[in-house]
């Protein structure tokens, strides 16, 4: 990669993660916010600070793991919190009392989970008790730390979160889209004899890995909130269906990026190119693009699948090897569009 590619890339990659993060730190800022309010309101509190925290905490995850982060987090406070209150009767509030409920709220802590986040939590919750002691009741501290904690479960569970089946289908759709582009420029490419214009394809399909990426995370995603989340459950059978689907979209990605390196070697040999090869290649981007509309659509696979269908039929005899080898790709990639469209 040339070093100007290397200083623009930077700032393309930070803005990628501030874009990922945005949505879950406003999620997760506002209800914090809340918790902060309700705990005030309920326990009759200045300063409930555990409510905040346990909230903000458990909703940085991604969705499906919400829940589940939110009782560890709920866990590792209510085990610091007693710890916390314990020593600081009868120990008082030196420094070395913090570092010893610190050190007991993660062993007790470790004994039920070994969880990162609900050891720290505990370690977190025990000093903040001592650091911060006030008249507060660690009754009320236990209270607030619950507060928080439902109050996330209730924003992760019902009310922010997605559907997986839209999350899979958005996934699905960019990938293949992609694809879709690859095709068609590898056909114009072949059409111009243009390396050029070849080698754009291969710069655009080789890129789009990173979409290839974000679709096993999303595929993650959504079976954990299938699996974890109230609005999951209802669509789990669908979620799976469609999930299992998706497992031949990877193979299928690969295969248009090896299209594309065997157009731009037929180009680089200048192969004699056959209409019917140009055709075949263009057929297979239109096949591919009516997937990309709507995979989860019956319709629109059937049309997909009948468009990549005469393609499985192509046969390579009395042609250059580089074109033999385009053709067998370009048959290989219309029987995994085939098993994707099923």
């Amino acid at each position: 990669m040339e070093t100007s590619q290397v200083y623009f890339q930077v700032p393309r990659d930070a803005a990628q993660r501030v874009r990922q993060v945005t949505w879950r730190a406003i999620l997760a800022a506002v209800t914090a916010a809340l918790a902060w309010w309700l705990a005030q309101l309920v326990l009759d509190e200045p300063t409930p600070v555990f409510a905040p925290i346990t909230a903000m905490v458990s909703l940085l995850d991604a969705p499906g793991a919400r829940g589940r982060r939110a009782f560890r987090v709920i866990g590792g406070v209510v085990v610091g919190v007693v710890v916390g209150e314990v020593l600081v009767r009868h120990l008082g509030t030196s420094p070395w009392e913090i570092g010893v409920a610190a050190g007991i709220a993660v062993l007790l802590a470790s004994t039920f989970s070994m969880n990162p986040l609900t050891v720290i939590q505990a370690g977190i919750a025990a000093l903040l008790v001592i650091a911060m002691h006030t008249p507060e009741t660690g009754y009320s501290r236990l209270l607030s730390a619950l507060i928080g904690g439902l109050l996330a479960l209730v924003v992760s569970q019902v009310l922010a979160t997605p559907s997986p089946l839209a999350l899979l289908e958005r996934a699905a759709r960019t990938a293949l889209t992609l694809a879709s582009r690859g095709l068609r420029g590898a056909g114009r490419a072949l059409t111009d004899t243009d390396p050029a214009a070849a080698q754009d394809t291969l710069r655009l399909l080789r890129a789009g890995y990173r979409e290839l990426a974000a679709l096993y995370t999303s595929r993650d995603t959504g079976r954990e909130i299938a699996r974890w989340t109230l609005r999951g459950r209802g669509q789990r059978r669908s979620v799976h269906e469609f999930d299992d689907r998706l497992a031949h979209l990877d193979s299928l990605y690969i295969d248009v990026l090896l299209v594309a390196y065997a157009v731009h070697e037929v180009i680089d040999r200048q192969c004699v190119v056959p209409e019917w090869v140009i055709r075949a290649v263009d057929e297979l981007a239109r096949a591919v693009e009516a997937a990309a509309r709507d995979l989860r659509s019956q319709t629109h696979r059937h049309h997909a699948g009948a468009l990549a269908e005469p393609l499985l039929q192509l046969t390579a005899t009395d042609v250059p090897p580089a074109l033999a080898v385009l053709v067998t790709r370009v048959r290989l990639t219309a029987v995994d569009l085939t098993a994707l469209t099923r």
